[in-house]
């Protein structure tokens, strides 16, 4: 009988290498030996020593960093391997061109025979569908035609004010006088990235981000340098530090809490350090925090405005993923840019719902929204484990899932040799929709990355479609 192969020096490197990652010998964020005292220290090659770290950076045990080498991977957690963080060696410029597959993801929302695990959209059942009919009936009796009329810029007075208590949750004390209404959370960002930037300037985006900021970015004629972005700890800090050496950024987009799609949260560290950052190199950091509300257990994470300097923060906010998209209600807040978002505002976008914002402001008056909140979060947080299990159980060996804290949506990573698009493609003509990681990047990457929607929880089509899923994955191999 044969005796095995004996495995190449360069991957008995790497499996010697991993045992100290999981035995916490190296430690999350430790520096890894560089390739030349390695190669010394074992006497093997250079070519060994870069090919051991590429087998490990393939496993998702280390990450390299530009001009600082490679270190054990924030995305190694209690022996639990996460998505790891896209790596970026440069920081060029690029303009954002419409992704392939991005209408098709968008026109499966309403053809109600597909599985909807594309768009990151809550189900029916989880809108408090009789208290919202009953806080609008009775806006129309009390206000008569009124409640049919425009509201005009900066909102109703008592949804501004609401909101404005609802910030202090947040951590974040500012007025009702620096809130201003928008038809929903997108048109916020528009507003507010109209409001800093001029056609051909420069912004920071993470990488991933969400599609629709891509959208915004390449309708406003602007161009991008993407940040790589941790599953756990969010933008990477060093990264943007350097790009804004390099370059002139007028703003930053941001989702510091439950970001979309990888589900980070940003430490309060790095938050104070990007604050830091944006007023000593002048540019506005735009807060996307549309998801900060849906923490599973535990106390909201904080705003960035709760760590602003300067007044550089400009907050995007909404219900359409706590109360219901379909209400449009979305806001801004921001005391030193205010002036700004109002002209922008004022110009293209001048008027709101009525119904719509006195709906909304009497639910969070007393219509039991941290009830509410308390039932979703449940529902979200049951559905997006339930579906990581589904989908480690069906899909193939090596893939990653992210664990989620907040929101209901899964980051997932494959293993290289996949291809998420091709996926999507083969998986839409079988009626399951989802959404592959090359639309959440201005760059040609993240082709082994995928984004699934958890929100649908009483749907019985899911875990068969997520088995369906791995199986198309398999005939990849083929």
């Amino acid at each position: 009988m044969n005796a095995a192969p004996e495995k190449p020096t360069y991957r008995q490197l790497a499996d010697d290498l991993q045992k100290l990652i999981e035995s916490k010998t190296l430690r999350l964020n430790d520096r890894m030996p560089s390739l030349r005292k390695l190669a010394r220290d074992r006497g093997v090659s250079l070519t060994t020593v870069q090919s051991a770290y590429e087998v490990l950076e393939s496993r998702g045990l280390i990450e390299a960093r530009p001009r600082s080498g490679f270190f054990v991977s924030p995305c190694v957690c209690n022996g639990e391997r996460l998505p790891s963080m896209p790596q970026r060696s440069h920081q060029r410029a690029a303009t954002v061109e419409r992704p392939d597959f991005y209408e098709e993801v968008m026109t499966a929302i309403n053809d109600p025979e597909i599985i909807p695990l594309g768009c990151a959209i809550p189900s029916d059942e989880v809108y408090p569908e009789k208290t919202l009919s009953r806080l609008s009936n009775a806006a129309i009796r009390q206000q008569g035609a009124k409640a049919f009329r425009y509201t005009i810029c900066p909102g109703r007075a008592d949804l501004r004010h609401q909101i404005a208590l609802r910030l202090l949750r947040s951590g974040a004390t500012v007025s009702e006088n620096e809130v201003i209404t928008t038809t929903g959370a997108t048109e916020a960002v528009v507003v507010a990235l109209s409001a800093v930037t001029r056609p051909g300037d420069l912004v920071a985006v993470e990488m991933p981000t969400f599609f629709g900021i891509l959208r915004i970015i390449e309708a406003l004629n602007l161009k991008v340098v993407e940040v790589p972005v941790c599953p756990i700890q969010g933008m990477n800090m060093d990264f943007l530090d350097e790009v804004t050496t390099q370059h002139d950024i007028k703003a930053c987009i941001v989702q510091p809490n439950f970001q979309n799609p990888t589900g980070a949260v940003m430490g309060r560290a790095d938050r104070e350090r990007l604050a830091t950052l944006a007023q000593e190199r002048e540019f506005a950091i735009i807060e996307d925090d549309l998801y900060g509300d849906l923490v599973y257990e535990g106390k909201r994470p904080t705003s960035l405005l709760a760590h602003d300097k300067g007044g550089r923060v400009i907050h995007c906010g909404g219900v359409s993923k706590t109360l219901s998209p379909g209400l449009r209600v979305g806001w801004l807040v921001s005391k030193h840019y205010y002036r700004d978002l109002i002209a922008v505002k004022s110009v293209s976008f001048s008027a709101s719902s009525t119904l719509s914002e006195m709906t909304v402001a009497s639910f969070l008056a007393d219509g039991g929204f941290d009830r509410h909140l308390r039932k979703i979060r449940q529902i979200y947080q049951d559905q997006s484990m339930k579906m990581r299990d589904e989908v480690f159980a069906a899909f193939p060996e090596g893939t990653r899932v992210n664990a989620p804290t907040g929101s209901f949506i899964l980051w997932v990573q494959l293993p290289r040799q996949y291809d998420s698009e091709r996926l999507a493609k083969d998986a839409l003509s079988e009626g399951i929709s989802l959404a592959p990681g090359t639309i959440f990047t201005a760059s040609d990457s993240l082709r082994n990355c995928l984004r699934l929607n958890c929100g649908y929880a009483s749907d019985e089509r899911i875990p068969k479609a997520i088995r369906r899923l791995g199986e198309l994955l398999r005939a990849q191999e083929k």
